[in-house]
C-alpha cells in the first residue's frame, strides 16, 4: 500500500463513463487516483473537478488527471478502460511505465480484451465483467444510470489481491458492488 491511509495507488487509463465511474468512486472514498484521459476531459477536471451524478449522490471530486500514460508510473492498480480498438496500442505504451507488480484490470467491452493486452504487451491483465449503466454527457461529468457491479475473475494471486482490496473497502464505496 502506498499512502498513509493504506490505499493503493490507482490509475485509470481511459477516463470515460466506466473509468470515470469506478475511478471516481475510488477517489471519492480516499484512494489516490490518477485519471488518464483525452485533453477535453483533463481540462474540464482541472478547471471544475469531476462531477459524479449517481443514483445515490451528486458530488464533485478532484482526482489527479493527465493526458499522458507516464502518469501511471508507480500505480499499484490500473483500471484499463480504453475502447477496444485502442487496446493493443495503449497496452504497448503502458508497459513502459508500470512495474511487474502492477495489477491491470481490463474494464472494457468485449470478451477477449485481457488476452489482447497480454498479446500486445505481455502484461498479465485480469478480465472483468462490468455491469454499470453510465454515460459521460460532457467532459468531466459522469452520469450513473444503473447498477455498478464489477465481477473480477478467474482465480489467481492477483485476482485474490484485488478482491481483498475491494472487499476491505466496499463499505466506503457507495454505489459500487463487487462479486
Amino acid at each position: 500500500m502506498t499512502n498513509e491511509n493504506n490505499w493503493p495507488k490507482v490509475a485509470v487509463v481511459g477516463a470515460g463513463a466506466v473509468g470515470g465511474y469506478f475511478g471516481g468512486l475510488l477517489a471519492r472514498a480516499g484512494a489516490p487516483v490518477t485519471m488518464i484521459g483525452r485533453p477535453a476531459f483533463v481540462e474540464a477536471v482541472q478547471k471544475s473537478g469531476l462531477r459524479l451524478d449517481t443514483m445515490q449522490f451528486q458530488e464533485t471530486i478532484h482526482p489527479l488527471v493527465s493526458t499522458e500514460l507516464s502518469a501511471t508510473a508507480g500505480a499499484d492498480y490500473v483500471l484499463f478502460c480504453v475502447k477496444t480498438t485502442d487496446t493493443a496500442s495503449v497496452s504497448k505504451e503502458l508497459i513502459k511505465y508500470i512495474s511487474p507488480s502492477t495489477v491491470v484490470l481490463s474494464l472494457q467491452n468485449g470478451v477477449n480484451n485481457a488476452e489482447e493486452i497480454r498479446k500486445a504487451s505481455g502484461v498479465q491483465a485480469i478480465s472483468t465483467v462490468v455491469y454499470v449503466a453510465a454515460a459521460a454527457p460532457s467532459p468531466g461529468t459522469v452520469k450513473h444510470l444503473g447498477r455498478g457491479d464489477l465481477v473480477i475473475g478467474p482465480h489467481s494471486t492477483a485476482v485474490d489481491k484485488t478482491r481483498g482490496f475491494l472487499f476491505a473497502r466496499q463499505t466506503s464505496l457507495p454505489g459500487f458492488r463487487q462479486h
